[in-house]
């Protein structure tokens, strides 16, 4: 991961351009820890978080890294990704080139602001690998695309391209890939402008309001219980043995 800092605005850049920019606990870890680090300190007032390169944001979670049935402790990393955006005392903006994918997506919704380039491809392939979306990026979807639509990514796992992500309002904008860059940080610079205590204020209401939402312990069980049974799943093994196969997966439901 490649951390830059100007006049204010943070750069988070996850570079594996080689593996379109596909995200490893040890990547989470990091992030997590740069977005808490950001929100302390007085001068940042803006992050901008983006995949190195112009041809993927990023393609999800390395396959090889998710979980098995060897693995009786199932945690889940990129919950502490989503909760250090989401209370992040600064505004975090998604720049968005090309392939954004399954834990790219999560990262990304989970963003106050999201711009993509008209090469952006976004989808939620977890039906395809035999995973189960992780609840708090679930809800997120929801809050930002609704119901009907959030359903349509995760029971397809289909990809949409940039004018369809932002006709859902997956995307707040799109714009011609040359000029993402440009159009993201005027954006950052045009936060950063502002009263830090009246942004920072903001964010945090809005954060509140939406922490009314919140996952009741036993509810949050039960969905651990559910992704614990996915990990634990052949349809998983095959998942990701069609995937590296490059071939269509045959789910047997067990």
């Amino acid at each position: 991961m490649l951390v830059s800092q100007e006049n204010g605005i943070i750069t988070l850049t996850v570079n594996r351009p080689e593996k379109r920019n596909a995200l490893t606990p040890d990547i989470f870890s990091r992030l997590t820890e740069a977005l808490r680090s950001a929100g302390k300190e007085g001068v940042v007032r803006v992050v901008v978080l983006r995949g190195a390169g112009e041809k993927a944001f990023s393609s999800g979670y390395e396959i090889s890294r998710l979980h098995g049935p060897e693995e009786s402790d199932f945690q889940d990393p990129l919950e502490d990704v989503i909760l250090a955006i989401e209370t992040c005392a600064v505004p975090v903006i998604a720049m968005i080139y090309g392939y954004c994918i399954g834990a790219g997506v999560s990262l990304a919704t989970a963003c106050d602001l999201r711009l993509a380039a008209d090469n952006a491809r976004l989808g939620v392939t977890a039906a395809r690998l035999g995973v189960v979306y992780p609840p708090s990026a679930l809800r997120r979807l929801i809050n930002l695309v609704g119901v009907s639509a959030t359903r349509e990514l995760l029971y397809t796992g289909r990809l949409v391209d940039a004018g369809r992500a932002r006709d859902i309002r997956l995307v707040d904008e799109v714009v011609p890939a040359d000029r993402l860059a440009a159009v993201t940080y005027d954006l950052a610079r045009e936060i950063a402008g502002n009263s830090p205590i009246s942004v920072r204020g903001t964010k945090k209401m809005i954060s509140r309001l939406l922490d009314s939402q919140s996952i009741s312990p036993v509810t949050r069980e039960e969905f651990l219980e559910l992704q614990k049974q996915a990990a634990a799943s052949q349809d998983l093994r095959e998942g990701k043995k069609a995937f590296a196969e490059k071939r269509k997966p045959e789910f047997r439901n067990k």
